[in-house]
């Protein structure tokens, strides 16, 4: 697989990838990651998981240490623009074992995320479907849409599908990888839009809205039901507890994670000083507003009725209670283009594109799940701690066996998450911040440990400061906080997680480096230097 280890410290001389990815397609992989479920879905559903939480202020609350993280990963990605991200970041300034370690703690959160996204996206479309019944008329149709929303054998399927067919993709090269992505998210942005004026038309008439299309008294009939199950304005409403809005960061960190998928695909970057501030540092400013300004308007235009129907869509009982009232077979599920498509519904083509819009949002998450996935893996083993087989690339240039591996991963976390999500979700949380905090620590400390790599990126400083410093340590300090509070939310089952996971990534680490020291390989050596591109 490799040369003679006597003449290189890396498994080639060249990575084998082509740089492929310009500023448009750096700036398509990150939002395309990140604006999905986490915004789409949690965004509702936190007001039911942490009852009293402030939604849109946990946006903020986590969005601002993030567009933070997010212009020093630019900057570092400008300097290192290698395949790996932060990986090499980290390994090249702070520590190689840290690095590793937070490397492989985020490829969990990344992988199993790959199978979260799959199968909740089942969901979304299941709501596109029953949009599009209504629109038509069609109660048939409709029913469909209901199954898909709420049958976890759909789930597991289509999700099973949705991984297959970016599994092929993926194996086809950045380039057509890139240019689909780029096609996918232009119908979302167009759709993104089309929410917000929903949501802005519906303030102030939402209940008229509501019973327009479920009947009168539908709306008063969603609170009674909610509350005969235990639901209440005094522990649910909204904005009643910090602590609970703090909790709600994990969701809402959960919502940005990917912000930095570019940096992971940095050997096929053009123009790393445009592309990675716009793709990174640019692209994150954009989701955060939208963030922000999109759960205000959901929560604007409805107040507590978003909290009290997701409730009942969360609990069986009431579900089919309210369901029987309505004369359904069942409730479409609480999410938040439901609610927009809700105020529409008279202009039917319209809020099938809102509906789609949420599923077409999600599903661009896979791709992008993917690509920062195998690149990782790619890097670990191009480094020579991994498998050396995992460094492959094919004649598109994509690193397949990584691809191929990431992807078996994704159906093993389809199934899990149809068994959990909930549970996963704030797993994978908690351990993608355990990350940035290193990745912020790196920053700080990227100037110094590194100048003859920071000499050769771009230099911003303030008074002789460097702002990558700066901006660092404050980003360290947010992240430490959201970080305590969110591990509040762990359970014994996710901890142990973690402690076996964070095991096997050590024995694999220390592994290889006594293996490769054995081989005659300078292990330092590999960590003093860039990849080559």
């Amino acid at each position: 697989m490799g040369e003679e280890v006597g003449e290189v410290v890396f498994v080639r001389r060249a990575s084998g990838l082509v740089r492929e990815v310009g500023p448009f397609s750096a700036l398509s992989i990150v939002l395309c990651h990140v604006i999905g479920g986490g915004i789409n879905f949690f965004s509702v559903q936190a007001s039911v998981y942490y009852p009293g939480a402030n939604v849109p202020l946990a946006f903020v609350i986590a969005g601002i240490p993030t567009i933070l993280l997010g212009l020093t990963i630019a900057l570092m990605a400008i300097a290192m623009p290698r395949a790996g991200g932060d990986y090499i970041y980290i390994t090249r300034v702070l520590d190689p074992t840290i690095g590793f370690l937070a490397s492989w703690c985020f490829w969990y959160t990344e992988a199993v995320s790959y199978g979260i996204i799959a199968a909740v996206d089942v969901q979304f479309w299941g709501l596109s479907v029953w949009t599009a019944g209504l629109a038509l008329g069609d109660k048939g149709l409709q029913n469909v849409g209901l199954w898909l929303m709420s049958d976890p054998v759909a789930w597991l399927a289509i999700g099973f599908v949705l991984v297959t067919i970016f599994l092929i993709v993926g194996l086809l090269g950045l380039r057509l990888y890139a240019l689909i992505m780029n096609i996918l998210l232009i119908i979302p942005v167009i759709g993104s839009f089309l929410t917000l004026g929903a949501f802005a038309s519906g303030m102030g008439v939402a209940k008229a809205k509501w019973e327009s299309l479920f009947g009168a008294g539908s709306w008063d009939a969603v609170f009674e039901v909610a509350e005969k199950y235990g639901w209440s304005v005094e522990e649910y409403g909204i904005g009643k507890s910090f602590v609970a809005t703090m909790q709600a960061t994990v969701p809402a960190t959960w919502a940005y994670i990917g912000f930095t998928a570019t940096a992971f695909v940095g050997s096929e970057v053009r123009d790393p000083s445009k592309s990675f501030m716009i793709g990174v540092f640019i692209g994150t400013i954009i989701i955060a507003a939208y963030y922000v300004v999109v759960s205000w308007a959901v929560y604007a235009a409805y107040g507590n009725f978003v909290s009290a129907y997701t409730f009942v869509t969360l609990n069986a009982d009431a579900a089919a209670e309210l369901a029987s009232r309505y004369g359904m077979t069942a409730l479409p599920s609480g999410m938040l283009p439901f609610f927009a498509a809700v105020l529409v519904h008279e202009m039917g083509a319209v809020a099938f594109f809102i509906a789609i819009t949420g599923a077409i949002w999600l599903m661009n998450d896979i791709p992008a799940f993917l690509l920062v996935c195998s690149r990782t893996v790619f890097a670990w083993a191009f480094d020579r701690f991994f498998p050396e087989i995992f460094a492959a690339v094919n004649r598109y240039h994509s690193p397949y066996i990584a691809v191929i591996f990431t992807s078996i991963v994704g159906y093993i976390s389809v199934v899990g998450t149809v068994l959990n999500v909930q549970a996963m979700l704030v797993d994978t949380t908690v351990l993608a911040i355990f990350r940035y905090l290193f990745v912020a620590l790196t920053a700080i400390m990227f100037p110094f440990r590194r100048p003859d790599i920071y000499e050769k990126g771009l230099k911003l400083e303030i008074a002789g400061i460097p702002i990558v410093t700066i901006i660092g340590w404050i980003a360290f300090t947010w992240w430490t906080y959201i970080f305590w509070f969110t591990s509040t939310t762990l359970d014994p089952l996710g901890i142990l997680v973690y402690m076996v996971w964070e095991g096997i990534g050590m024995i694999i680490f220390t592994g290889y480096y006594v293996y490769n020291i054995r081989r005659g390989i300078d292990v330092s050596t590999i960590y003093k230097e860039i990849p080559p591109a």
